[in-house]
């Protein structure tokens, strides 16, 4: 469930609904980001070698993209903080034939 503000400060509940598929999730271990003026494209890949499957494909626009990326950075310092530190991974693709 989502909580939003609305526009006179009160709380809004949100229902979120997925069907059986999505709400099951879908495994990445790779993905290419793509933009230009007006939305960015994160495309989620499940690359076993020598074959890779689009697994989804999410457009969003520099708005949302900046407010994902601020959520994911707290989020991260507070995985962080529980867990241990995550080591980094290494920045070229586990296939070459795979461009990012």
């Amino acid at each position: 469930m989502g909580y939003f503000m609305d526009q006179q400060k009160k709380e809004v509940k949100i229902q979120i609904k997925g069907n059986d598929a999505v709400m099951g999730g879908t495994y990445a271990n790779n993905f290419l980001v793509h933009m230009n003026r007006d939305e960015f494209v994160l495309d989620f890949i499940n690359l076993i070698p020598p074959n890779a499957t689009l697994n989804a494909r999410v457009v969003m626009s520099p708005a949302n993209i900046k407010r994902i990326w601020s959520v994911m950075g707290e989020t991260l310092k507070r995985y962080e903080k529980e867990f241990g530190t995550i080591p980094e991974a290494p920045k070229k693709p586990l296939n070459d034939n795979i461009i990012q």
